[in-house]
């Protein structure tokens, strides 16, 4: 007997920017149809299909009519960091997308959050049960988005990402190379996961038949932000950092349960592994 052909899976990466081109160019490797959107086009590597499109605007998006999708992945990007910015880049296209799908049978979404609608915690641990807390208005329009996506009759799945690193250049490590760290006191936790696992994660997702509605995407190995500092300051060779940056104020531990629990496995699990990865060294520490 023939082994069955499975059917090329269409994937709509709408604001395809760094994690969504990641996805998009393993799509097009296995054979799936991904389709990337956004404004700059030009941007993107030539093997991955792709269409001008402004999610900000309903005309735009509008275009998506022509192009149905088996799933949507939606990555949005604050064109600026204030709450204009936030509200421009996660809310209005949330808005504009549930518009546009307001008579459509349901539709399948991957909706790409941040960790920040926990706000601070004191230190403690958090999960997809632990009640939000955002501390300003771009974590409230963050939530908003997440509410409106959620309470919506379309199958979304919200995947929040913690702080996202392996990226070139790296202001963190261009920091520690001057010599700077984070000072010891007050103890300050700190979450992150790299950037491949955020592409690994998403294309896991895609595969899947059944999603939670709430995925928290952290690695295995919150810590304390000067303990992150110092061993990085110690790959790095940098001798007797001065401790001259305050921790940043909100104060977590995110638990990835539920990560662990969709059958993904992390290809690097704490900042040892991802660090020494960027940093071409093996990872070493306890």
């Amino acid at each position: 007997m023939s082994p069955v052909e499975k059917n090329p899976v269409r994937v709509n990466l709408i604001a395809c920017g760094d994690l969504g081109t990641g996805v998009a160019l393993q799509l097009a490797a296995r054979g799936d149809q991904p389709l990337a959107l956004r404004r700059n086009v030009a941007a993107l590597p030539p093997a991955i299909p792709a269409m001008a499109l402004d999610y900000t605007d309903p005309a735009s998006l509008a275009q998506l009519a022509e192009h149905p999708a088996d799933i949507s992945v939606l990555t949005p990007t604050p064109p600026a960091r204030d709450v204009d910015g936030y509200r421009q880049g996660y809310l209005r296209p949330v808005e504009n997308l549930l518009a546009l799908w307001a008579d459509l049978p349901p539709q399948q979404l991957i909706y790409v959050s941040s960790t920040r609608v926990y706000g601070d915690a004191g230190g403690a641990w958090v999960d997809e049960t632990s009640a939000l807390a955002p501390a300003d208005g771009q974590a409230q329009i963050l939530v908003e988005a997440e509410q409106r996506l959620l309470a919506s009759h379309h199958q979304v799945s919200v995947v929040r990402f913690s702080g996202i690193y392996g990226r070139s250049p790296s202001r963190l490590l261009e920091r520690i190379r001057r010599g700077e760290i984070v000072s010891r006191e007050p103890a300050h936790y700190s979450n992150r996961i790299h950037r491949d696992d955020c592409v690994g994660f998403l294309l896991h997702l895609l595969g899947l038949q059944q999603r939670e509605r709430l995925y928290l995407a952290n690695d295995d190995l919150p810590a304390l932000s000067h303990e992150v500092e110092s061993w990085l300051a110690a790959m790095m060779g940098v001798d007797d950092p001065r401790e001259t940056v305050a921790p940043p104020s909100a104060n977590r531990r995110c638990r990835n349960g539920l990560l662990h629990a969709s059958g993904y496995q992390l290809r690097y699990p704490d900042y040892r592994a991802g660090y020494g990865a960027m940093l071409g060294k093996p990872a070493t520490g306890p």
